[in-house]
């Protein structure tokens, strides 16, 4: 099963047209039918479904997806790291390829991608912020080498983690709430409170409703927001209290714009960790070896 074979493959259930993945591979239309039609033969099914002048693929196809993936990231990976040993001078080139929360995305990642820029300015990276759910799908399928994930500790069949930096979470409000002089705050105080909060689905959310629901407590959810971003602007303009991780308000806290509410659930104060999480399966390629130790030196003050 020859690799040009499965690009093309991978092109066409990718763009859905075998125009469009001729267009971008630089082939004439004959050539990818011709290229799906002798891998149809080889895996002895059909991969596609010719419907009129669409095309949907079968389930042989989607089956086949996953393969594809799997092969062309392993043989991608084996020629980064052969160009690598060939170069002979320490510096990366090829691709790699992570995913991260979009915590981290805004106030961890930046700088460590920057340092590892300017220190292998061949290395391509590849680097996108999606959910939690996101992250794992693409990881087992291994369309990317790691995942940054913000969450309470992780265990998986399957995965190699490793903890990066403990992450804190903070209850913050505007200077001028009317609980910023409170010498403690507990669930109960926040009973009648405004909360701002992102989707359900975000580790720092489940850690906060989670003590919430433990003291039987439900204060009013004044908006939800997709954006971390967001919640801290409207905390900021005083319309309610916030939970968020405290890398993600050290600014606002330093300017003033916000202030930290001496929180006191009856568990204990809940503390999230940044954790690189990659397939344990595959060894770390060069280029991941290399953000990770990046990352390592940064987090850990």
């Amino acid at each position: 099963m020859e690799l040009r074979l499965l690009r093309t493959f991978r092109a066409v259930a990718a763009t859905g047209s075998f125009t469009r993945a001729a267009a971008d591979l630089g082939y004439v239309q004959s050539n990818v039918t011709a290229q799906i039609k002798t891998l149809e033969h080889e895996v002895g099914a059909p991969l596609f479904e010719r419907l009129g002048r669409r095309i949907v693929i079968t389930d042989a196809g989607r089956r086949l997806v996953e393969y594809a993936d799997r092969i062309l990231r392993l043989a991608d990976d084996a020629g980064a790291e052969l160009r690598a040993l060939s170069a002979g001078d320490g510096e990366l080139v090829g691709t790699l390829r992570i995913g991260a929360a979009e915590t981290l995305c805004a106030y961890r990642l930046p700088h460590v991608l920057r340092a590892l820029a300017d220190r292998h300015p061949r290395l391509r990276v590849v680097f996108r912020p999606a959910s939690r759910t996101e992250l794992l799908a693409d990881l087992s399928a291994a369309r990317l080498d790691a995942a940054l994930l913000l969450e309470e500790p992780i265990a998986g069949t399957g995965l190699a983690v490793e903890p990066l930096a403990a992450e804190p979470l903070l209850l913050v409000a505007a200077p001028d709430h009317a609980l910023a002089s409170a010498p403690s705050v507990t669930p109960a105080d926040l009973a009648d409170q405004p909360l701002i909060q992102v989707e359900e689905g975000c580790a720092h959310r489940e850690v906060f409703d989670r003590q919430l629901r433990a003291a039987g407590v439900a204060p009013p959810v004044l908006a939800e927001f997709v954006s971390l971003e967001a919640v801290k602007q409207c905390a900021v303009a005083g319309l309610g209290v916030a939970m968020l991780p405290a890398v993600a308000v050290a600014g606002e806290l330093r300017r003033g714009d916000l202030v930290t509410l001496s929180w006191q659930p009856d568990a204990d104060a809940p503390v999230l960790h940044t954790q690189a999480v990659r397939l344990a399966r595959r060894s770390p390629t060069p280029a991941l070896t290399a953000l990770l130790d990046l990352a390592r030196t940064q987090w850990a003050a």
